[in-house]
């Protein structure tokens, strides 16, 4: 069964607290599988590993109740996550090197945050950078615009300037990988 940090938990749960408000996170978790909606009612810990059904439940639960009100919730809360770790943590990959550089070295994190699949750069140049995932087990499309948010973020993070990026590839649309593309000025 595949993992996922702690980490990754708490960041969507304080994003859903933080933008929704507690009694919005209550409707959802209340209206998640009782298992899934105990253990993130629950302490959860960062240093833990959780189900990673769990978050994907929590994920497609947050978005049937509340893409209404922000249609790029899942790129928002990988947009969050991704705050939080490069903000926190992993800030001196921000200082040390340049967007390829970083994206590289973000991309070696994953193993960090899920015990299953790559994240892996397959094209870096001066104004242009593509990665692929590969092989995340027991994910959903919410994964996928997850770490398309928090990509996004990170090359923002890193100072460029009139950042396009796209999802050109998705294992949930029939492609063999998923594949994040960012060029910019």
């Amino acid at each position: 069964m595949a993992q996922v940090k702690g980490t990754a938990v708490l960041s969507s749960l304080r994003y859903l607290r933080a933008r929704f408000g507690e009694q919005a996170l209550a409707g959802v978790l209340s209206a998640m599988p009782a298992e899934d909606g105990a253990l993130l009612r629950g302490l959860v810990l960062a240093s833990s590993w959780y189900p990673m059904g769990c978050l994907l439940r929590l994920m497609q639960e947050a978005e049937r109740q509340l893409a209404s009100q922000e249609p790029r919730l899942l790129q928002n809360m990988g947009r969050a996550s991704c705050d939080e770790g490069l903000k926190g943590i992993y800030k001196i990959f921000l200082r040390v090197g340049s967007p390829g550089f970083t994206i590289d070295r973000a991309a070696r994190v994953l193993a960090n945050y899920y015990d299953t699949g790559e994240l892996v750069v397959v094209e870096r140049g001066e104004r242009h950078v593509a990665v692929e995932l590969r092989g995340l087990e027991g994910s959903g499309r919410q994964f996928c615009e997850r770490i398309y948010g928090w990509m996004q973020r990170t090359l923002e993070l890193t100072g460029v300037r009139n950042l396009r990026s796209s999802h050109s590839r998705c294992v949930h649309r029939g492609d063999p990988v998923c594949r994040f593309e960012g060029s910019w000025d």
